[in-house]
């Protein structure tokens, strides 16, 4: 028999309150290993497992389902989907929507290959902040630091602005936005929910000002290699800007979405690396090696990450034990069977 929780909230207090991995473990055992259903953040979820679950995922990416926001998500991004895309036929919205995606993803320095030319700068931020931050401290607590380190190169190369003690004001209004993404949607003073719109409401003021700014120094001529720039400057094929509010949206999505599962992957690699001496020695003896080959003041290159095959590979299993991200959610595109069971496609009011 399977249960859905509690009415209105489901699964989710205990979802989001007890461990992920073992709330996920104990209906594999009392359902099925490969499939169960719940509600989670009034949403009716289905949970698809395992090695062949996540196969069939990501094999089936826009064949059968396509990536979705939760109902919190999409209240606190307000960009998500516009109401005049929402409101029209989906034959019309849809190359709305393809064309805006393409906007976004045509600079070049969002290019895999971008990252060669960028190495230098995010090694010189890097040491900055350590001698900021972590050089001559007697204790040091590695997330703080690791986020901060994180949503400081997030904002020079998505902003183009490095001032480290307007990037330290911001961290907590992230955090909130973070665990306000996937809370229930319960909007008055006390709650999670209440706590994130506030922090992104504030984050959208600064974002704001920093977009203007940006205008400003725009006009004057001076050279800008980021992407707000572009968002600025981008335009649909009717000529048509992007509003001021809605880059700031954007922006938020995006440094939101790229500083927090970093830091947390380089966290926890401190964690695992500090508990294991054996490791420790052969991951700081590779990174001697590299050091020890460089001139003074000079950075690191494209071939000495390729030479870190072994902090890779303890990277990756790091991730492996403890994911950064645990998990996201799909809207199904239409009716699909996995583990027999099937799936029915439906259209969720957003």
């Amino acid at each position: 028999m399977w249960s859905m929780g509690w009415p209105i909230v489901g699964e989710t207090l205990e979802f989001l309150f007890g461990k992920p991995e073992i709330f996920v473990s104990k209906r594999m055992r009392r359902y099925s290993p490969e499939i169960f259903k719940t509600k989670i953040l009034g949403e009716k979820t289905v949970v698809i497992c395992g090695p062949n679950g996540h196969k069939f995922l990501f094999s089936n990416e826009q064949k059968y389902f396509t990536a979705f926001r939760p109902h919190s998500m999409q209240k606190m991004f307000r960009s998500y989907k516009a109401p005049a895309a929402a409101a029209a036929p989906p034959a019309v919205a849809q190359p709305a929507i393809d064309k805006e995606a393409k906007v976004l993803r045509s600079p070049g320095f969002l290019k895999p290959e971008a990252l060669v030319r960028y190495l230098g700068i995010m090694d010189s931020c890097t040491q900055e902040q350590m001698k900021a931050y972590w050089e001559g401290k007697d204790e040091v607590k590695v997330y703080p630091l690791a986020k901060t380190l994180t949503l400081g190169l997030a904002c020079r190369f998505f902003l183009g602005i490095d001032e480290l003690d307007r990037i330290a004001r911001s961290v907590s209004n992230f955090d909130d936005v973070t665990v306000g993404m996937h809370s229930l949607i319960l909007n008055f003073p006390g709650t999670t929910f209440y706590k994130a719109t506030k922090a992104a409401d504030e984050l959208r003021r600064e974002l704001k000002i920093v977009i203007q700014e940006k205008k400003a120094a725009m006009a004057s001529g001076a050279p800008m290699h980021d992407i707000l720039s572009h968002m600025i400057v981008a335009s649909d094929p009717t000529g048509k800007h992007m509003p001021e509010a809605e880059i700031a949206d954007k922006i938020m999505g995006l440094l939101t979405a790229g500083y927090s599962t970093v830091a947390t992957a380089m966290t926890f690699f401190m964690k695992y690396v500090g508990e294991r001496p054996d490791i420790y020695a052969k991951v700081l003896a590779e990174h001697k090696e590299i050091a020890d080959s460089k001139k003074p003041g000079q950075f690191l290159e494209w071939d000495d990450i390729n030479k870190m095959k072994y902090s890779w590979n303890v990277l990756y299993e790091v991730m492996r034990f403890t994911p950064p991200l645990q998990g996201t959610f799909r809207e199904a595109l239409t009716d699909f069977t996995y583990a027999g069971y099937t799936i029915l496609c439906c259209i969720l009011d957003c």
